[in-house]
């Protein structure tokens, strides 16, 4: 399982959930993925479980996105350790699974370094602000949109979950149009449908600044006004921003036919006339996209005769 959870909340209960699990004869692998609303603050090896991993990417500054590269120690209770691999060099000798037993020389200094700099008090102090950052994000718009699940005292972890599906249903307003109307304000949308369909999943870290999450809020609060505009009939149900977006460079300077103003198109919030994300393409069919696959590798005969 999962902690915090990927619905974005400590589940309270992770103790008597463990216990369920072993008084029925499983076995709990703790998934450390959202490490970084835990260090300092908790120590997953209380919680109940069996095995537990440790992500260095996003927790300790190794990247998260394009598959990693994903590395990380693995720790496990003291009756799993005979099924635990071995390497040539070290004691236990049988059973290696990679040639590297403490992973990668390239990769792991860049962790040793962000600990050494961060120091105890400074890990515990990026843990502490990726939760007040997503609870920040979370406060801000659940008068906007409703925030899908949170803790037993209102709040939620390091990251919030966006219910857009009430929005489909008054507006016809989808969350891949609102995800596509997020690269016109400048940016790349968060998780979408993860974990759940029709969803915005939104994890600002420790990362982000108090301006840039407010340029985040202030996005999502316009982008709510715009649907709210389709809902009332102000703006056409079919042929409008958010439907359309992204919206080009190439296309405003051309022929004009939408029912709505080039202005609202590209400049909905006035800080985007100074400082302008121009996306390079428009709206993608995403599922002709899927359906007809292009691959930019050498084809498989190009390999063999190699």
């Amino acid at each position: 399982m999962t902690y915090p959870s990927t619905h974005g909340v400590f589940e309270e209960g992770i103790r008597e959930i463990c216990g369920i699990v072993h008084d029925n004869g499983g076995q709990v692998y703790i998934d450390g993925a959202n490490m970084n609303a835990m260090v300092g603050l908790c120590a997953p090896g209380k919680f109940g479980g069996d095995v537990s991993h440790l992500n260095l990417h996003k927790t300790f500054c190794i990247p998260h996105g394009g598959g990693g590269p994903g590395v990380g120690p693995i720790g496990v209770k003291s009756h799993l350790a005979p099924f635990m691999p071995g390497h040539a060099r070290m004691e236990r000798k049988e059973g290696a699974v990679c040639a590297a037993p403490f992973g990668s020389a390239s990769i792991l200094p860049i962790t040793w370094m962000y600990i050494r700099m961060m120091g105890g008090e400074g890990l515990k102090r990026a843990s502490q602000l990726a939760i007040l950052n997503a609870n920040y994000i979370s406060r801000r718009l659940e008068e906007h949109y409703p925030v899908l699940y949170t803790g037993s005292n209102g709040l939620v972890a390091h990251e919030c979950i966006l219910d857009l599906r009430p929005i489909k249903d008054s507006s016809g307003i989808s969350v891949d149009d609102v995800a596509k109307r997020l690269i016109d304000f400048g940016f790349h949308a968060p998780t979408m449908s993860f974990p759940v369909a029709g969803t915005l999943m939104i994890e600002p870290t420790e990362s982000e600044s108090r301006e840039e999450l407010d340029r985040f809020c202030d996005a999502m609060i316009k982008i709510r006004e715009e649907i709210r505009a389709v809902e009332n009939g102000t703006l056409d149900k079919d042929d409008n921003p958010l439907k359309n977006a992204p919206h080009t460079a190439a296309e405003i300077v051309g022929q004009w036919s939408h029912p709505y103003s080039r202005e609202q198109a590209v400049y909905p919030v006035d800080s985007l006339i100074e400082n302008k994300y121009w996306p390079p393409v428009g709206r993608v069919d995403n599922v002709f996209g899927d359906r007809n696959l292009v691959c930019a590798c050498p084809s498989i005969e190009n390999y063999q005769e190699a």
